[in-house]
């Protein structure tokens, strides 16, 4: 592939969270060694949203510490991101929620009564939260949690990132006649669908100063600029959404298998839950809607809970199991369990191996590149064509995440099937650890004993960064810097392949060499979309 060819040839020439309290559910850790901590939920020490798969807040994954290794700094970095919070996504609402919802009206209209000790006694007034005209929209919570996410990608980050003075307006006059040499804007890639926008800007304006973030979040056009991504364009290094242009993905493939499970551990909860509320009449299916209410609830309500999280109305283990029916939709969805996964998330991944071993080389800027204007312009092949940031946010939807994690050879299923008759508590694909609202996979360029020198090196940004791997000084005393790649999942590091390095990190040179070989198997997009009639 070319894009990740240069990025060789740059690399060959050189050497647990605790329950936070009610509020923006994404906090800040002192020291961080995470994203966030978990909201608060009063279930005790068993919390319903660690199992809710893609319908729940965020919050890190098992072991999570992006602290980088012991003498390592983080340089270059680029995150695939997941949207916040929405409503409810529109297939899971007309497949689950509506039906519910429909029948909890119609018993309310026949005057249907509930004990008033029954866990489900607030059924007889209970009004859904999510109706037609919501569907797929970001939730006010949500804006919150991606603003607060921006925050922390400052704290976090803060070096890779345009610093806070750039672009405000100097009170002091300035030297007419002598104009400096204007950089592109950082930018921040969206798929173009509402929800990914509004996350965006959020983003945005938690990670800059009000006189960068320009307009709601667009960007200034001049230190910023947000870029909207067509979800159905026809090529992938200007998609974030590949699913959506593969004729091949359906969401339909995990669903027989789901189904098979919700008939294992249903039934019990089910007849548990007609004896709670005589009369309503619930069906298997609704079994599901009530645990996706537990996590969309959650997410729509100010007070950030909801009684369907109750553990009066399912067990812990019922909890979890819809966990595991949700494991077992994505993976035959956009997991190990198609063959087409790997290959959608390949593209993401060799854009992103590109950019990073692109951060410190030489230029080699790509043609028709745009970057004026405030308003967010038409995406350019490949993103950040002149590799002139080393931060690299991407937000898309929940069907991204999981297929770059698969293109990346992480909590590999492939040599056994889930099974549909009983959950495995030692299995490594666990979507509730991936797939949150503001789920992410992270891949970031470490070099190693850098600190000292990002500390006492020049005052300019770019300069500061060259500085880091040595690339600006021509001191031939000090050795030049050992480079390694790190795979985080929501905070937590991950072992690829290739972890010889600290942490159980990749060395540089064998990070090329991994993709290249991934680009090798998976590469060919067209063809392993291409119908098998065509």
């Amino acid at each position: 592939m070319v894009l990740l060819e240069a990025g060789l040839l740059l690399s060959a020439s050189l050497a647990a969270a605790s329950p936070v309290g009610t509020g923006s559910q994404v906090v800040l850790a002192n020291p961080p060694s995470s994203f966030s901590g978990l909201p608060r939920i009063p279930h005790g020490p068993f919390n319903p949203l660690d199992h809710m798969s893609g319908i729940a807040p965020y919050h890190d994954a098992p072991y999570a510490d992006i602290r980088p290794p012991p003498t390592c700094a983080v340089t270059a970095a680029a995150f695939l991101i997941r949207h916040s919070s929405i409503y409810a996504n529109d297939d899971e609402y007309e497949d689950y929620m509506e039906p519910f919802i429909q029948r909890v009206k119609k018993a309310q209209k026949k005057g249907v009564s509930i004990p008033s000790n029954s866990p489900l006694a607030f059924l007889a007034h209970w009004k859904s939260l999510i109706n037609d005209d919501n569907l797929e929209k970001i939730t006010p919570p949500g804006k919150e949690d991606a603003e607060e996410f921006g925050k922390r990608f400052r704290k976090l980050y803060g070096k890779l990132l345009p610093p806070v003075d750039l672009g405000k307006k100097k009170k002091s006059k300035s030297k007419k006649g002598k104009k400096g040499h204007k950089k592109p804007p950082f930018k921040v890639w969206s798929a173009s669908s509402s929800r990914d926008v509004e996350t965006s800007k959020a983003w945005v304006r938690g990670a800059f100063p009000s006189w960068q973030e320009g307009h709601e979040g667009e960007g200034d056009g001049e230190v910023v600029q947000l870029v909207r991504v067509d979800n159905k364009n026809a090529s992938w290094a200007d998609s974030l959404t590949p699913h959506k242009i593969c004729d091949r993905f359906t969401k339909e493939t995990g669903k027989p298998k789901a189904q098979e499970w919700l008939e294992v551990y249903a039934p019990p909860a089910l007849e548990r839950l007609n004896g709670f509320a005589p009369g309503f009449d619930f069906e298997l299916e609704d079994v599901i809607a009530m645990q996706m209410m537990c996590g969309y609830e959650t997410v729509i309500s100010k007070s950030r809970s909801s009684p369907f999280c109750s553990t009066e109305l399912f067990t812990p283990d019922e909890f979890r199991s819809f966990g595991y029916w949700n494991d077992l939709l994505y993976h035959y969805m956009v997991g190990y369990g198609t063959d087409v996964s790997p290959y959608l998330g390949a593209q993401w991944l060799n854009v992103s191996a590109h950019n990073l071993l692109s951060a410190y080389g030489p230029p080699h800027p790509h043609p028709n590149v745009s970057t004026t204007g405030a308003k967010p312009p038409a995406p350019e092949l490949p993103p950040d064509a002149t590799h002139t940031q080393l931060l690299f946010p991407y937000f898309t939807h929940r069907e991204e995440p999981p297929v770059a994690l698969v293109a990346l050879g992480l909590w590999n299923t492939s040599t056994e099937e889930l099974p549909t008759d009983r959950m495995p508590k030692d299995r490594i694909w666990k979507t509730s650890h991936l797939l949150p609202f503001l789920g992410h996979v992270a891949i970031e360029r470490l070099s190693c004993d850098a600190q000292d020198e990002l500390a006492a090196s020049p005052r300019s940004w770019t300069s500061r960064f060259a500085a880091a791997f040595h690339l600006s000084r021509n001191d031939e005393d000090k050795p030049l810097k050992e480079e390694f790649i790190r795979v985080l999942v929501n905070g937590a590091p991950q072992q690829i392949e290739c972890n010889d390095g600290p942490g159980g990190t990749c060395k540089i040179d064998d990070f090329a060499k991994f993709v290249a070989r991934r680009m090798e198997l998976f590469g060919d997009f067209k063809g392993a979309c291409k119908k098998k009639d065509e």
